[in-house]
């Protein structure tokens, strides 16, 4: 039987994003209000084609690893992964940071230890770069890719890497996968099942046919002559035309709060709460009535009341269509002049890990006590909601409500509770 006195508690985070690499660059760039927008070219077929991205500038893995201060052990083992993925590495690096921060090691009892990975179809880019490469001399394709193309090679090389003894293993739901592996993660905590879950979200490394899917489908913003970059994306503002796709993936260490006081390591917060509802529609078009219920779930799983949430990070993808709907789903629920904003304004939309890096973002804000500005929200959809805007806004915050929503009908949303 499910215990609701297990509380599942984060006591380490891991992140890369366009503005910053590792959880104190990230931190002290949400405080600025910092952006990293600019465009990616594809060539095919004699064609150029343009898109708006958040890049993550200059990340080298090799380099960035030896900053965080691992074990010798753990660093030389991590020194012989070879042939694995961008998003792989990626993944890997927030999740090695995470384990770092939350003060793990091999002592712990490693059979209580389990890892979900967030994101489904993750290697796109990579993949494509193969097929390219290899398309005729099939021959010699590097045997590694029959394993490392599953987005569980993630989950397999953290196993090896910490000595994981516990369940292993990716889900998907589209934009909302960052959300479902912190409540799948949750979960094991709280059946009693595992001590510890590493939730890791993954880049979304996409190829050229994402890119283009997603502009033929009118999701995402386009490239225009003599474009301001830094102006292109902007979530919940009356000139909003669809997403920007950013570079971005997060870890973070679920633990049992019984176990983190066993080891007195402190906290970021409790996810003291979660909803998830499907809308019955396979199709990409949101649904008021179906984020209204996930969010009414994740109150009652948290049990508090409408008025006991203090901020919403948004899912505020910058769609017309998904930003009127997550609005109307707050104002009809009573969350009317509610502090909220946009982590995706700054960092761009990651799809898969988006939730993974917004749940990350509200931690560090709910720790630090202040919330960030929301990029180019300059005439709000509706002000009935106290949106964040210019500036970075000195607030406590007790609890945060933190929305995710996919393609599909997949409705998600978490209670995050500050530990002070």
């Amino acid at each position: 039987m499910i215990s609701s006195k297990n509380d599942v508690v984060t006591t380490g985070m891991g992140v890369i994003t366009p503005i910053g690499i590792g959880v104190p660059a990230f931190s002290q760039s949400l405080r600025k209000g910092s952006t990293n927008f600019s465009k990616i070219s594809f060539k095919k077929e004699g064609t150029l084609f343009e898109y708006p991205i958040a890049q993550v500038n200059d990340f080298n893995f090799k380099e960035e690893v030896t900053k965080i201060n691992l074990e010798d052990e753990l660093l030389t083992k991590v020194k012989q992964f070879r042939n694995i993925s961008k998003s792989t590495e990626y993944g890997l690096y927030c999740a090695l940071e995470a384990w770092k921060d939350a003060g793990l090691s091999k002592d712990i009892d490693l059979t209580r230890v389990a890892i979900v990975s967030g994101g489904s179809n993750t290697q796109q880019s990579s993949l494509d770069e193969v097929h390219n490469k290899y398309a005729n001399r099939l021959q010699f394709l590097n045997p590694n890719y029959g394993f490392n193309f599953f987005d569980t090679d993630l989950v397999g090389v953290l196993s090896e890497l910490f000595g994981v003894r516990g369940e292993g293993y990716s889900i998907g739901a589209t934009s909302a996968s960052g959300n479902m592996s912190i409540i799948q993660g949750s979960r094991l905590i709280k059946s009693n099942e595992y001590d510890v879950v590493i939730v890791v979200a993954p880049l979304m490394d996409l190829s050229i046919y994402e890119y283009q899917g997603f502009t033929n489908l009118g999701a995402m913003a386009s490239v225009e002559e003599h474009l301001d970059f830094s102006k292109i994306y902007k979530p919940f503002d009356r000139k909003h035309n669809g997403f920007v796709y950013g570079q971005s993936a997060g870890c973070m260490i679920l633990e049992s709060k019984k176990h983190a006081l066993e080891r007195e390591k402190e906290t970021y917060g409790t996810i003291a709460g979660y909803g998830v509802h499907m809308d019955a529609n396979r199709n990409p078009n949101p649904s008021v009535e179906g984020e209204q219920q996930a969010i009414q779930w994740a109150m009652k799983s948290a049990d508090i009341t409408i008025n006991e949430i203090d901020y919403v990070n948004t899912h505020g993808s910058g769609s017309i269509v998904g930003d009127k709907t997550e609005v109307a789903a707050l104002l009809s629920l009573g969350l009317k002049g509610i502090n909220a904003n946009s982590t995706k304004s700054l960092i761009g939309h990651s799809l898969s890990s988006a939730s993974m890096v917004e749940a990350i973002a509200s931690l560090i804000q709910m720790k630090e006590g202040f919330l960030h500005k929301s990029n180019n929200l300059i005439e709000a959809i509706n002000d009935d909601i106290d949106w964040v805007k210019d500036t970075s806004r000195i607030v406590n915050i007790d609890r945060t409500l933190s929305n995710s929503f996919g393609f599909g009908g997949i409705n998600t949303a978490i209670i995050l509770k500050n530990n002070k």
